[in-house]
Order: C-alpha cells, then structure tokens, then sequence
C-alpha cells in the first residue's frame, strides 16, 4: 500500500501543477525522485506529511474558474476637474512674470489662453488624481470649428496640472492668485466665468 500512495501524491502534486501552469512532467519527475528517496532511506514521515497536504482526486482535477477581468476598467465621469478655477501659469515661470503665452485661465466650463478655448465635454476620473477630459479646442481668433482630442490631466493637489494631449504636447501649470499675477491681469474681473 506505501507503493500505491508513493505513486499517487507525485501524480496529484503533478497534476495540481499542471493546472497551476508548471510543467507537469518536471514536476512528477522531482515529486516521484523525492518520493523514491523517502522510501530507500525509509523516511516514512516525509510521506505521510506529503500525503496530508494532498487534495482529492476531484479537487485536483478541477481547474481553477478565472474571475472575469473587464477588459477596460469603468471611469467615473464627474462634471469638473477638482482645480481652484482662476490663473494657471507654466510651472517654470514665476506668477508675477506670467505672460500671455504661459497663462491660462481655468473656467467653469474649459480652460483657455489669450489665443485659444477648450471647452470640458466629458470628464472622467480615471485614477485617485487622474482624469480622461474630452474637449472642444478652437482657436479663438480663427472661424474653424473646435477641434474634439483627449487629454489625460494629472493634479497635484487643486492647484497644479499636467496635461498630456493625445497629440503629443504636455503642459505643466500651477494656479497663481491673481494677486500675484503682473498688472494686466490683476486687473481683469474673472468672477463671471470662475464663480
């Protein structure tokens, strides 16, 4: 009877591993090997513990059920970016040096330059700091309809981004107060389009 359990805990241990992925021949190979020299040295206690830890022939027949996996994780859509709305001035330069070409102005509805809008069509969160922004852009000074892309915004608080457009540019800004911002701006009333 030693025999017949001898043979049998290396054929479960190689089957379990088969359904685990491992190459089962190796693994009956070593398990048979392994069972081979607890019996020549009559090392019965090593058997007896392999044989405790085995499942039945039914459990290691079975192949473990997959949980289904969606193929693209659900994205919570949500109706603004978490940003303070105001200012957002290029990450290398400071507030009170901002310029036409390194400010933008975060709004209710999109965040634009002195030259161009793009308008928020759909915001989902993707990550705890990450959103998937579907926008509109258009060059404000130029008749051509807006532009539909994606871009994927990283913040870092509410008051920093980074935008990566699915065209290939980047941004990095920060929300400056617009105390701090040089005269031209500090002057502008943006309450109407931040509140």
């Amino acid at each position: 009877m030693s025999k017949t359990r001898s043979l049998v805990v290396p054929l479960l241990l190689a089957a379990g591993l088969a359904a685990c992925g491992q190459n089962a021949a190796t693994a009956e190979n070593t398990a048979a090997t392994e069972s081979a020299v607890e019996a020549e040295s009559g090392n019965t206690a090593g058997m007896a513990a392999a044989e405790a830890n085995t499942v039945s022939p039914n459990q290691a027949a079975a192949p473990a059920t997959p949980k289904a996996v969606p193929a693209k994780a659900q994205a919570a859509t949500i109706a603004a970016l978490p940003l303070k709305r105001g200012y957002y001035v290029e990450s290398d330069t400071p507030c009170g040096q901002a310029s036409n070409a390194t400010t933008t102005l975060l709004r209710r509805e999109g965040i634009g330059g002195a030259r161009d809008f793009c308008e928020f069509k759909k915001i989902e969160q993707t990550g705890p700091n990450t959103y998937r922004v579907t926008e509109a852009c258009g060059d404000l000074q130029d008749s051509a309809p807006p532009e539909t892309s994606t871009s994927i915004y990283t913040l870092t608080g509410d008051t920093a981004f980074t935008a990566k457009s699915e065209h290939g540019w980047e941004r990095s800004a920060r929300y400056c107060a617009q105390s701090t911002m040089p005269p031209d701006w500090r002057a502008n009333d943006i309450s109407d389009v931040t509140g």
